[in-house]
C-alpha cells in the first residue's frame, strides 16, 4: 500500500501549503462533472431545474425581430401564465450540457496546470478566474436567470468557488515568487 501511494504522490502538484492539493483534487472532480455532462443530462438537470415557458411579452414575429432569436424567448414559470399546452420545459439540452462540460474541462485544466505553478503569477490570476467566472456563472443561474434553485446541487459550486477565491487571493504572496 505504501508503495501505491508513493507512486500517486510522485504526480500531486509538490508545492507548499495545501492550496495545490484543493486545485488538483477539484480539477479531476471537474473532469468526471465534463464527463458526465457528455453522457447524460441527469445531474445538469438536478442543477439547472428552473421551469420555463414560451414568453408571452415578446412582440411577433417581424422583419427586424425574431422571437425565436431571442435570449428572452423563455420566461420562468413561475413568473408567466403556462403554455397553451400547459407544460413547461427546462433549458438543459444536450447541446447546452457539451458547451458546459466543455467549459468545465477548460477550467479544470487551468487548474491543474496552476497547481504545478503556482509561482507564476499570471497562471495564478488565471486560476482566480476561472473561480470568479464559475462564482459569476452560478450566481447568475440562480439569482438573475432563475434556471437554478437554492440547494445542494448549486450549493457545493457555490461553496467551492468561493473557498477558492478567498484562499488565493489571501495567500497570493505566498504562492507568487515576484
Amino acid at each position: 500500500m505504501a508503495t501505491i501511494i508513493d507512486t500517486l504522490r510522485g504526480y500531486l502538484p509538490a508545492g507548499e501549503g495545501y492550496l495545490p492539493y484543493y486545485m488538483f483534487g477539484l480539477s479531476v472532480i471537474a473532469v468526471g462533472n465534463s464527463l458526465q455532462n457528455y453522457l447524460t443530462l441527469h445531474y445538469s438537470r438536478r442543477l439547472y431545474n428552473g421551469q420555463f415557458v414560451p414568453n408571452a411579452s415578446l412582440p411577433p414575429k417581424s422583419n427586424s425581430f425574431d422571437p425565436e432569436d431571442s435570449t428572452r424567448k423563455l420566461a420562468p414559470a413561475s413568473a408567466s401564465a403556462n403554455s397553451k399546452d400547459g407544460r413547461t420545459t427546462d433549458q438543459v439540452t444536450p447541446l447546452a450540457a457539451r458547451l458546459f462540460g466543455t467549459y468545465t474541462f477548460i477550467s479544470a485544466i487551468v487548474r491543474i496546470y496552476a497547481s504545478y505553478n503556482l509561482h507564476l503569477a499570471p497562471v495564478y490570476n488565471i486560476a482566480i478566474w476561472t473561480y470568479v467566472v464559475a462564482l459569476f456563472h452560478f450566481g447568475s443561474e440562480w439569482a438573475v436567470f432563475r434556471s437554478a434553485y437554492l440547494g445542494p446541487p448549486i450549493l457545493f459550486p457555490f461553496f467551492f468557488a468561493t473557498i477558492g477565491i478567498f484562499w488565493m487571493v489571501s495567500q497570493y504572496s505566498f504562492y507568487v515568487q515576484a
